[in-house]
């Protein structure tokens, strides 16, 4: 409102770039995993397909162009890259797949724990994390009993950690060794919980950690996905 002249006037609505330029629409049916190549410069979708046999991760480039499709006989769920970004990790219900990122070429598999509830990857401390669940019917993942996974000499196995839900992983900052671990709400846990894991070692162990509800059960932590900032801290 101008002073004085009673007159208002509106502000001009914010610039928004058009949707050519800002969005890349996705032919998948079922996302299930995110990674991100900035060595490259690429992004590596992961379309899980459950219940089909013809999962799929989708690589586009920074300008939102297809580059390729990373066919599977199976289901896919996480995706990961290792901290060169040469190799691209790729878990499906039985296993883990390696593909070279500069050719887009399978270099390896890595039998694990048979899942199905959606394999979690991160790559953190130099090795690869995984989350395996087992269950009957895929309406009881929200509360299956998850277990955390390592892959070591070419085989991804178990560390004795588990907990109830789909847990979520994400790597910290790659110099802190760290690996992050939540509990989203649908696990049914009353106070789901946030913890961070050193995996310097040959065993992850659990280091800080919180929940969040108080006194009252209120506030407790609705996780849906998390990021470490650059510096880790």
């Amino acid at each position: 409102v101008l002073a004085g002249t009673g007159l208002t006037v509106a502000a001009a609505p914010a610039a928004h770039a058009a949707a050519s330029d800002a969005v890349a629409k996705l032919p998948i049916s079922s996302y299930s995993g995110l990674a991100v190549d900035s060595v490259h410069q690429r992004v590596y979708i992961a379309d899980q397909r459950d219940g089909q046999a013809a999962g799929t991760v989708l690589v586009y480039d920074f300008q939102g162009q297809k580059v390729a499709a990373l066919p599977h006989t199976s289901s896919v769920s996480g995706v990961a890259l290792s901290e060169d970004s040469a190799t691209l990790y790729v878990g499906e219900s039985g296993r883990v797949v390696t593909y070279d990122t500069g050719t887009l070429q399978r270099n390896g598999e890595h039998s694990a724990a048979y899942d199905t509830c959606g394999r979690q990857l991160a790559y953190a401390g130099g090795t690869v994390w995984s989350t395996d669940a087992y269950v009957f019917q895929s309406y009881l993942c929200a509360t299956a009993t998850t277990s955390l996974d390592m892959l070591t000499n070419g085989t991804v196995s178990r560390t004795g950690w588990n907990d109830v839900g789909r847990l979520q992983l994400a790597p910290g900052a790659r110099a802190r060794n760290r690996l992050l671990m939540g509990q989203p709400k649908e696990s049914g846990a009353a106070n789901p919980f946030l913890a961070s894991f050193d995996v310097s070692g040959t065993a992850p162990v659990r280091d800080a950690s919180r929940r969040f509800a108080d006194g009252d059960g209120k506030s407790a932590l609705d996780l849906v996905d998390m990021a470490a900032s650059p510096d880790g801290t």
